[in-house]
């Protein structure tokens, strides 16, 4: 029974990936590779979806839904009162050339790390892409590589981020958004730089490459710019309630929700003239955050299933007897379950959930394992079935033959020689 159970999970994820790919709805994919599972294991379908299935889901859902919730209503905050977009085109426009696409970098990071969400991101960083991409003459297949070099660091890596990926471990280990502060900087300079050798070295190939019709190809609105330039808070205004969210967070160590939540009001305070509709404001972004919630509670239900079944400790006891460091263990199986599931949260909550008492069992620091898992999680969840891949290439108009190549280069690699900085820096830290 242990072999068919094994055939039913590798059998099941494969079924998870190609759902993903296919973009079928992650709930009926999740059902489908449970059941695949469970049949393979000799356990009954009914009996799964209601048992581990519904357990893993209800215990991630009722845990998480108040963050996702308010973190999704503070981020339509900054969304529809124009402040996110007056920091983006505020930086952009201050850099000037020389600066401008480490400052489009930095709008992504800066908007990232306190807390906004890369969908709510990703509209504002088009038209001053767009109109950057062209002035400098940059081909426009290098935008989503060059634009996802600004997701990485405040996801997983930069301590102190208010993104969920960062949030996770905290609640497993009892760490803090601060953990593995040194390592997590370690791993963002040199993914940085490196990011930084890889784009001046296409940028080479620019004027080659460059195809003025491959901007007609963009599929986001357009912004009203000059509408917008009316109604948004100037700059300084509009960082407050990052500020704000980070300062109570990360300094008086509040309650991640209460944190949020206050910062959500002082931006309806401050903003109040530029939200045209606060009640409908509130509404749309807490909207905005259940179906995020319920797809990573769906992908925590697959891992409740996993754990029941027969072939689970015969895995558990492959990948713990791998003859390797510790780390790299941790690496690995974080990699291996965040391809599968083209999501780093739910990667990350799956792995918690089947690994995390044996990782600690190692002996080592709890931040360290917070840091490593939420930068390792970052690196092969980007492959094309990833949500941020498919939104960041389907509204910029990239085709995936042509730019996903550089796209795989900036999201992938480069995040785990990130997470392979952390293993070598450790034991200056720990």
């Amino acid at each position: 029974m242990e072999i068919l159970s094994g055939i039913g999970i590798l059998l099941g994820f494969i079924f998870l990936m190609i759902g993903s790919w296919k973009k079928i709805n992650l709930l009926l994919v999740t059902l489908g590779t449970s059941a695949i599972i469970a049949l393979f294991s000799g356990i009954g379908i009914a009996e799964t979806w209601t048992g581990p299935y519904m357990s893993g889901f209800t215990s991630f859902a009722s845990q998480y839904l108040l963050l996702f919730c308010i973190g999704a209503m503070f981020g339509k905050i900054m969304e529809d009162s124009g402040a996110g977009w007056r920091l983006a085109n505020t930086i952009a426009s201050k850099a000037g050339d020389k600066w401008s696409l480490p400052a489009f970098v930095g709008i992504t990071i800066i908007l990232l790390y306190g807390g906004v969400s890369i969908f709510v991101i990703v509209f504002f960083i088009l038209p001053i892409g767009k109109s950057l991409f062209q002035r400098l003459r940059i081909p426009w297949s290098y935008f989503p590589a060059i634009a996802l070099i600004g997701t990485i660091p405040p996801v997983g890596m930069l301590p102190g981020s208010l993104q969920v990926l960062n949030i996770i471990p905290t609640n497993y280990f009892g760490t803090d958004l601060m953990a593995g502060a040194g390592v997590g900087l370690v791993a963002t300079v040199v993914y940085l730089i490196g990011a930084a050798i890889f784009v001046k070295l296409i940028l080479k190939n620019s004027e080659r490459d460059f195809d003025i019709t491959e901007f007609q190809s963009i599929n986001a609105a357009d912004i009203d710019e000059k509408e917008l330039d009316k109604k948004a808070p100037n700059a300084l205004l509009s960082l407050i309630p990052i500020l704000m969210a980070l300062l109570l967070i990360n300094v008086l160590k509040m309650d991640i929700v209460i944190g949020l939540l206050i910062a959500s009001i002082i931006g309806v305070v401050l903003f109040w003239k530029s939200l045209d509709d606060i009640g409908n404001t509130a509404s749309k972004g807490v909207e905005n955050g259940i179906l995020p919630l319920i797809y990573v509670s769906v992908v925590v239900g697959v891992a409740r299933v996993v754990e029941v079944v027969p072939f689970f400790d015969v895995m558990k006891t492959a990948l713990m007897d791998l003859s390797i460091n510790g780390m790299l263990k941790i690496m690995a199986t974080v990699s291996v379950v965040s391809a599968m599931t083209g999501s780093s949260s739910g990667s990350l909550t799956m792995i918690t959930d089947l690994f995390g008492a044996e990782f600690l069992s190692w002996g080592y620091h709890p931040d360290l394992i917070h840091r490593l898992m939420a930068t390792t999680a970052i690196g092969f969840d980007a492959l094309p079935w990833n949500s941020v891949i498919v939104v960041m290439f389907t509204l910029s108009g990239v085709a995936y033959a042509k730019g996903y190549k550089y796209a795989f280069v900036t999201s992938v690699i480069l995040p785990i020689i990130g997470a392979l900085a952390i293993v070598l820096a450790s034991p200056l830290f720990y």
